[in-house]
């Protein structure tokens, strides 16, 4: 028994070196052999065989020698980024989004395809033969993809394989098969507020705690809560964009009336034939009807980040595309106006402007896939 239990404690030792190498590697991108052994303290046998293992399942490769400081030059030993990819892949009413990423998180390539959303048979081929030809087209060296996640604006089983509340695209009881079926990688669904938290978090790891609203032509929300998004019993938990903000006001396609969404959400604010581009030209020229407008929004606004922040005092990120066209100015509005209004008013700037709003937010359904897979090897 004793022999038994030092074997698995010298497996253990050697498992925990290699994956300590491994993050090492990863964290700094590329380093040597010599900077290994001193920064872990591991004798070089030990770092030779064990990077013999992480160059044998493709984790790292040689990129050439350091400069020379006087003795022999150095190996420069890289971390495999693009060993293994992940795609996302967003589908709206009016168009589909195509993204890759690989182990870092990084954006290889993306590309949108305008064509209005069907729940037909013959829609998710059309999709599926782009996802297939958009990854045909990348570099041969590129490693295998570990999965596919699809963005839908709705509410998604908790296994990820089922659409259980989808009004805004008519598509609940969207079993994800009807992709599946037609990919050869595992895929999974997810709620577009949980694909956008996902992406904050990554780029932002100093976020711990916060009610994030996810802001475009529709509106959703996400608790972040220990830095990852808080799914609640029915991935309901930040489904705040039906909360009654006005009772008895105006329709929602939810069927209630005065809802969050049909305040806060850019359609909301924008008229039927506006683009926010002109909202925003008109808005920056200081046009007074404009002005009118945006401040009457940013009300609104206002008093939705006040309710929930009664509930729970957490940072508020307004992220979207609400979050590429806020000004500094626009956020002391927010703030003063909750100052002024609010049963309990806080001095601190709680409310903070998304710096990832830009980035697609497919790249978000990708993201588990490289975290589960880093989980394994780090």
């Amino acid at each position: 028994m004793d022999e038994s239990m030092n074997k698995n404690s010298l497996n253990e030792l050697k498992q925990t070196n290699i994956n300590n190498v491994c993050h090492y590697i990863y964290q700094v991108r590329s380093t040597s052999k010599q900077d290994i052994g001193q920064q872990l303290n591991l004798s070089r046998p030990t770092v030779n065989q064990i990077l013999q293992k992480l160059e044998e399942h493709n984790l790292i490769e040689k990129s050439g020698y350091f400069s020379s400081t006087g003795g022999r030059k150095a190996e420069i030993l890289s971390f495999c980024a693009n060993s293994k990819l992940a795609l996302g892949i967003e589908i709206l009413k009016d168009s589909y989004e195509i993204t890759v990423i690989n182990l870092y998180g990084e954006i290889l390539k993306s590309e949108k395809y305008m064509l209005s959303f069907q729940n037909t048979p013959e829609y998710f081929q059309k999709v599926c033969t782009d996802i297939l030809s958009f990854t045909d087209s990348l570099p041969e060296n590129y490693g295998e993809i570990l999965g596919a996640g699809i963005v839908l604006q709705g509410l998604i089983s908790s296994d990820g394989t089922r659409v259980t509340y989808g009004k805004i695209l008519d598509c609940t009881g969207l079993d994800v098969s009807s992709f599946s079926s037609h990919l050869p990688w595992p895929c999974k669904m997810i709620h577009d507020a949980e694909s956008a938290a996902n992406i904050e978090l990554w780029e932002n790891p100093a976020v711990s705690d916060a009610i994030f609203f996810h802001i475009r032509n529709n509106m959703s929300g996400a608790l972040i809560v220990n830095s990852s998004f808080l799914p609640g019993k029915e991935l309901k938990s930040g489904v705040f964009e039906h909360m009654t903000l006005i009772p008895d006001g105006r329709p929602c396609y939810c069927g209630k009336k005065g809802c969050v969404e049909t305040y806060c959400s850019l359609q909301a604010l924008l008229k039927p034939t506006e683009s926010l581009e002109a909202f925003m030209y008109q808005l920056r020229l200081d046009n007074l009807v404009y002005r009118e407008r945006w401040n009457e929004y940013l009300i609104y606004l206002a008093k939705a980040i006040d309710n929930l922040h009664m509930v729970i005092d957490y940072d508020v990120i307004l992220g979207g595309t609400l979050g590429q066209v806020l000004s500094s100015s626009d956020i002391r509005f927010l703030h003063e106006f909750i100052k002024k209004n609010s049963a309990f008013p806080s001095q601190r700037k709680f409310i903070k402007i998304s710096h990832t709003a830009s980035i697609p937010n497919a790249k978000g359904a990708a993201l588990p896939f490289v975290r589960e897979f880093l989980d394994i090897i780090l």
